[in-house]
């Protein structure tokens, strides 16, 4: 264990498959201006930014990187970061090798080429897991085993990370796009009244924004203004067909409060719900 204010860091030196294993673990709150040069180190480091800002350098590019993003070094690459002179980062990495290092990294997005990511859920996730290890720096023949399963869960959050970005570049998606859509689609009509996007995106298992770019793209409209023409339609169904308070309908299309759905009622049709209700019973009367 190496740990200096602001700076904790574990070594591990066993490991229980080749397959994949962690090399070390640990966070930094660094100070402004401080530079850390990697090298052609082996393994593959995954840091995750908690805070503040800093700089990558890989094979000569510099790239500058901020909270909310994740970046790794990979061996064979030149690599040096620092961080910011005004507001310095703190970040937490776990550093692993073995046979399915590579793969591993790669389906976590961090493919030829990519160093950095935008982290796509709550840091403290993979802060909480490098807390774990460095609290528990006993050395116990089970040890190994809780590390690898850490080791496993941090590169999971990885890849979940990923997925949720919406931005995997996998060939699957291209002919998944459709059917992500239309799933959308069908599970606004049904659940109009208690659907919002998010809920859409999570029961089809993609990020909200990537529903919201391939929606727009295939219908013209956002999810969102599909919910609410959804919603709308529906009102109008109700105003014409049944005499039921205009307080009711608007509970069962989705508003609790009857002046949010006027309001939002005219807004789009440029009359309140009472005067849509008047005019289609006058034409329906011949009127």
């Amino acid at each position: 264990m190496y740990e200096t204010s602001g700076y904790r860091c574990l070594v591990y030196s066993k490991r229980v498959t080749d397959d994949i294993y962690l090399k070390l673990c640990g966070f930094e709150h660094c100070m402004p201006d401080y530079c850390f040069y990697a090298g052609d180190r082996p393994g593959y480091h995954l840091h995750i930014i908690m805070e503040g800002k800093g700089t990558l350098c890989v094979n000569g590019v510099e790239q500058k990187l901020h909270f909310g993003q994740m970046f790794v070094t990979k061996p064979g690459e030149d690599t040096w970061y620092r961080a910011d002179s005004e507001d310095p980062w703190t970040y937490c990495w776990m550093a692993f090798d073995g046979n399915i290092a590579r793969e591993s990294i790669e389906k976590a997005g961090f493919i030829k080429n990519v160093n950095i990511l935008e982290c796509n859920v709550d840091q403290q996730r993979f802060y909480s897991l490098v807390q774990r290890l460095l609290n528990n720096a006993e050395l116990k023949s089970s040890a190994v085993y809780y590390n690898t399963g850490r080791l496993l869960e941090f590169i999971g959050l990885a890849i979940e990370s990923y997925i949720e970005s919406g931005k995997k570049e996998h060939k699957s998606r291209d002919y998944q796009t459709d059917s992500y859509v239309e799933y959308a689609v069908n599970f606004i009509r049904a659940n109009y009244a208690t659907a919002t996007i998010s809920t859409v995106a999570k029961n089809i298992g993609i990020h909200r924004s990537y529903l919201t770019t391939i929606f727009k793209k295939k219908t013209g409209v956002s999810p969102q203004e599909f919910l609410l023409q959804c919603r709308l339609r529906r009102a109008c169904l109700l105003l014409s067909s049944t005499n039921n308070p205009i307080q009711e309908i608007a509970r069962n299309v989705g508003y609790d409060n009857p002046l949010t759905f006027s309001k939002i009622f005219k807004s789009y049709y440029g009359i309140s719900p009472r005067e849509y209700r008047r005019q289609q019973q006058s034409e329906q009367k011949g009127e």
